[in-house]
């Protein structure tokens, strides 16, 4: 009955601390796809190795994030947490000293390594600290990733601009406070475990599978849509538009800081709503504005890119609660999949996008944007009913 009620209850300290940590580590890994115009400025790399850069840094933490899930659902590791941490700076770190492409993609690889070690777990221990707000504690987790994420650009003017690759040595204290944070997370983390295992609980409910790997499908066209415009819309505006490097990091920062508002308005409306809708919505919802990405500039482009932002990732804590519960006895291998395996999608995008744009132009590419959410929409619109239709859409499937 005790573990009954503690499961019921929200652990907000826990849950605003993992929100700090993602904060932090996605920090350190959004610093990879923001560096590309310091990269192509100091290493002469073309667009398409520009986009294997970012293939390389997704398809790493994509390719290894639901397995090791998988592994955790079966046998917890609370301290893989701190451990991301380092994984993350050291990578960072290498990359100051780094002489070649080829170390630019072993320290990348490590960057990723960090990234498939941490969100798992760390979702995981934000489904557990949730109680009965699971849409909720994922929005409070998410928004410290996509903040991160926003704010990572900006470690580019501050630290790139001025002191070139060598720059990114100065993200290693980050790297630590972190590691600082996930160590108080990853002992309440094991105390929880220990008490679970002991009162026998486990998690109930079918498992749904063909529901899931279509939610994959369409959080992987999203991310598709998300890293072509953080990838290259800055590229965009310094090669095209004639922009500095710091105005254009400033327009990828509102867009992606649009993005963290977005994801935890949306987590919150889950909670009340259909998670279904509001994914539907996200995809639909930003292609008028994709489609004037390339016609505005000033003040009405950076409104534009923080409506794009927004709406298309207002259903990103929506799409983990969504996948845990299609799975629920599967926490760490969906949250995998949809953290990493979906959005890591997005790095194969990255690639294919980066040869598109040295063939038939970055202007073109960003136009062409606006037909992947139409994919998206059709196919989310397959996808079962959630919410108050759940246990109908459940027999149906």
């Amino acid at each position: 009955m005790d573990v009954l009620k503690r499961e019921s209850q929200t652990q907000y300290r826990i849950l605003w601390i993992i929100c700090a940590a993602h904060f932090l580590q996605d920090l350190l890994t959004s610093v990879v796809p923001a560096m590309l115009p310091v990269l192509q400025q100091e290493m002469s790399l073309n667009y398409a190795q520009l986009g294997i850069v970012v293939m390389v840094a997704n398809l790493t933490a994509s390719f290894l994030q639901p397995g090791l899930g998988y592994m955790t659902d079966k046998k917890p590791v609370p301290w893989l947490l701190p451990l991301a941490a380092l994984f993350a700076g050291l990578g960072l770190t290498g990359i100051a000293y780094a002489h070649s492409f080829a170390e630019v993609l072993l320290m990348v690889v490590l960057i990723g390594l960090g990234s498939a070690t941490f969100h798992p777990e760390a979702s995981r221990v934000a489904h557990l600290a949730a109680g009965s707000r699971k849409g909720l504690a994922q929005s409070i987790f998410q928004v410290g990733g996509n903040a991160g994420q926003a704010f990572g650009p900006l470690m580019i003017s501050l630290l790139l601009l001025p002191f070139g690759l060598k720059g990114s040595f100065w993200l290693l204290p980050p790297a630590l406070l972190s590691a600082a944070a996930l160590t108080i997370v990853a002992r309440w983390y094991k105390n929880w475990t220990g008490t679970r295992r002991k009162s026998g609980q486990a998690a109930t409910g079918a498992n749904r599978y063909g529901a899931l790997a279509l939610l994959v499908g369409v959080v992987s066209i999203r991310s598709w849509i998300h890293i072509g415009i953080a990838s290259f819309l800055p590229l965009y505006y310094i090669n095209i538009l004639g922009m500095n490097t710091t105005t254009a990091e400033v327009y990828l920062f509102v867009f992606l800081l649009a993005g963290a508002i977005g994801t935890f308005v949306g987590g919150p409306l889950a909670d009340r709503f259909s998670k279904r809708s509001i994914l539907l919505f996200s995809m639909v919802g930003a292609i008028p504005f994709i489609l004037l990405i390339p016609h505005l500039t000033g003040g009405l482009a950076l409104l534009n890119i923080f409506v794009v932002g927004f709406i298309s990732l207002c259903s990103f804590a929506v799409t983990v609660v969504y996948a845990q519960e299609l799975v629920p006895g599967k926490i760490g291998m969906v949250s995998g999949l949809m953290i990493g395996f979906a959005i890591g999608a997005g790095g194969i995008g990255a690639a294919v996008m980066g040869y598109f744009a040295k063939s038939a132009g970055l202007a073109t590419l960003i136009e062409l944007l606006l037909v992947l959410p139409v994919i998206g929409w059709l196919l989310g619109s397959r996808l079962p009913k959630d919410g108050a239709n759940s246990t109908a859409a459940s027999a149906s499937a």
